[in-house]
């Protein structure tokens, strides 16, 4: 009989959040975990521009906050993660 894995939760990278500008260009920071650790990393038009390794979940999700509210202040602002899909695709 083949052992169940013991891994219990959700393990994927997840993204935060997602912004844009007005003149096109869009945003959107990543959670990872690697090594037992928190790694956000960012990206600007689907292209990585950093990436921060963190002790926990917690101190990563406070950076990344941060990190948007900074954006914002600079004229970045929030899209949903649907605004990609084509018309009739998005839950209502």
């Amino acid at each position: 009989m083949s052992e169940m894995p013991t891994h219990e939760g959700y393990d994927q990278p997840t993204v935060l959040w997602r912004m844009k500008r007005t003149n096109g260009l869009v945003s959107h920071a990543v959670v990872d975990v690697r090594s037992s650790r928190a790694v956000v990393t960012w990206f600007v038009n689907q292209r990585p521009l950093g990436s921060r390794d963190f002790n926990d979940w917690a101190s990563a999700l406070n950076w990344c906050n941060q990190l948007r509210a900074q954006n914002w202040s600079a004229g970045w602002r929030l899209v949903s993660e649907y605004d990609d899909l084509p018309s009739g695709l998005a839950p209502s």
